[in-house]
């Protein structure tokens, strides 16, 4: 794995003084480095290259704040508030990065099932001004410090309503031109050929389950102890997973779709291919394959992803 600490001009780098793993800026926003969806990225590098400064990075997105006088009779004395950055310049946390934190917090080596308890049930239901907990969210955190009862009540409702989700795709992918995800080798090819999306093609691809919100699923499923729900889940989120998405079939225990050769044939790519998907009639990403040998001289992150995952899983 490639982690160099001190590298600022390849496409991945690290915020040294913040401790936070950024991409760089897009020509069409100079001053935005990725700060707002970098827990996320944090975390995957904390998963690559098992350096413990990426959690204090983490860790520093939150704040542990005095409750008001109403949870301080129901006995919540305090609670812990998001921020997408450890500057805490933006309030509105998302689901997606509290579910990155808490993927963190269990891959992580410092955290007992106590600590990690602690935290979750010190969260607030609403995250953020513009963001709650889902149900599902909800009920799957408890059952991550090991409650079975929740876990029962996660997989009673998330298999069900996977089944749906499922359901849902195909019909969408039946009743639209939508082709299956191209591989890298074919992906330039078919971005060159392809006209614009119709406003058709639009509205349906919008009603698709999104790609990243799947890739949370698979380490949400990941990180419980093995079942046979879980296999069951696993196994209905499986079908759904992009043909040449081999980070999140991994992760759901597919281990023969693919092969060795595929994993580190793998070219990095810009846009966070792993939550995005290589299908031009669905992708709203600038995805690349990257060229530049400056930019890919460390710090490789989904390149490292993909083999870390293989190699481990």
């Amino acid at each position: 794995m490639s982690l160099n600490w001190n590298s600022t001009d390849t496409y991945y780098f690290v915020d040294q003084k913040y401790k936070m793993m950024l991409r760089q800026s897009h020509s069409w926003s100079p001053l935005d480095f990725g700060e707002g969806d970098s827990i996320g990225r944090t975390f995957i590098s904390y998963f690559n290259y098992d350096d413990k400064r990426f959690l204090e990075g983490i860790e520093n997105c939150w704040v542990k704040k005095e409750s008001n006088r109403f949870w301080k009779l129901l006995g919540k004395k305090y609670y812990y508030q998001g921020y997408r950055y450890p500057t805490h310049y933006d309030e509105d946390m998302s689901r997606d990065h509290l579910s990155y934190t808490i993927f963190a917090l269990i891959y992580s080596k410092y955290y007992s099932k106590e600590k990690l308890k602690e935290f979750i049930k010190h969260l607030k239901f609403r995250i953020s001004k513009k963001f709650t907990f889902t149900i599902n969210l909800w009920l799957w955190t408890r059952a991550a410090y090991g409650s079975k009862f929740y876990e029962w009540l996660f997989y009673t409702i998330d298999i069900r309503f996977f089944k749906f989700v499922r359901l849902w795709n195909k019909i969408i992918y039946k009743i639209t031109p939508f082709n299956e995800e191209s591989s890298q080798e074919e992906w330039n090819k078919t971005q060159d050929k392809y006209k614009p999306k119709s406003k058709r093609e639009i509205k349906f691809g919008n009603l698709l389950y999104p790609i990243y919100s799947l890739h949370q699923q698979a380490w949400k499923l990941h990180f419980l102890r093995d079942s046979r729900r879980k296999k069951k889940l696993q196994k209905i989120c499986l079908d759904m997973a992009p043909k040449h998405n081999y980070v999140i079939k991994m992760l759901l225990g597919d281990k023969k779709s693919f092969t060795k050769e595929d994993v580190y044939n793998y070219k990095s790519m810009t846009g966070s291919r792993y939550t995005g998907i290589l299908n031009p009639q669905l992708n709203d990403r600038d995805i690349n394959i990257i060229t530049d040998e400056k930019l890919i001289e460390f710090n490789i992150q989904d390149v490292d992803y993909v083999r870390k995952l293989y190699l481990t899983i």
